[in-house]
């Protein structure tokens, strides 16, 4: 009955993926203020779950690793059926082993591309159609300063990145005229999950990490048009 009342309300619909913790359940309370239903993905249904009893109808909870193509185009599919529409995607779920280039084996190599890039890509690529049939949409990619500029031990991560700031643009170019809005919000260091299982806490003080609440306020911007960035833009946010 939820679903379906879901499904009936006229409030705008993000899907944020890795909304378990971190960026992601940050950007996806923020959203529910402004007034959007959101579908919380990740690979923990746990973690999702506690996040949706904070957010109660206003999200629904969509477990998945969105590192498999075929798992992200049917989170689309799967929205859509729940939710009713799609208006904005915020592809944020990230993998970013701290690995030296010759270290990485095929199986790591493809991981980290279909976790950054291939998955999300898959994603957009089933949620545009519906959202040209409905007007438009806006898809923002969390990237990252390595995307630039890559740690030693990232810069596999740093290329899979680069990709996506490349794939906004692209999405821009060949919808924009359309409807379709996109961005990049590329952070620094950001006091993560993910951040601490690779720099612990005394070899990466906090005070020199940002909020993931900094960077998710940049990602709602983008999302609601408040933000001054051009369509397709790299977002680049410097750590403190």
């Amino acid at each position: 009955m939820a679903d379906q009342t879901a499904k009936q309300s006229s409030k705008p619909v993000a899907i944020v993926t890795g909304a378990g913790s971190g960026i992601g359940e940050a950007t996806a309370r923020l959203l529910t203020e402004k007034g959007y239903r959101v579908a919380l993905v990740g690979r923990t249904a746990e973690k999702l779950e506690r996040v949706r009893g904070d957010l109660g109808d206003d999200a629904v909870s969509m477990p998945a690793d969105v590192g498999n193509s075929i798992e992200s185009r049917r989170v689309v599919r799967e929205a859509i059926e729940r939710l009713g529409r799609i208006d904005a995607i915020v592809n944020n779920a990230g993998a970013a082993p701290l690995t030296l280039a010759a270290d990485y084996d095929d199986d790591l190599i493809h991981h980290v591309f279909g976790v950054n890039t291939l998955g999300p890509i898959a994603l957009a690529a089933e949620a545009i159609p519906a959202m040209l049939e409905s007007g438009g949409g806006v898809i923002v990619n969390v990237s990252s300063m390595s995307s630039r500029d890559p740690f030693p031990g990232l810069g596999v991560y740093g290329a899979a990145k680069a990709a996506m700031n490349a794939f906004s643009v692209g999405i821009v170019n060949e919808y924009g005229s359309r409807g379709i809005r996109s961005y990049a919000v590329a952070p620094g260091a950001v006091h993560t999950p993910m951040l601490r299982s690779i720099f612990p806490e005394d070899q990466l003080p906090r005070d020199q990490t940002l909020e993931p609440m900094a960077v998710a306020k940049i990602i709602v911007a983008c999302v609601t048009a408040e933000t001054e960035e051009p369509n397709g833009a790299t977002i680049w946010v410097p750590s403190p």
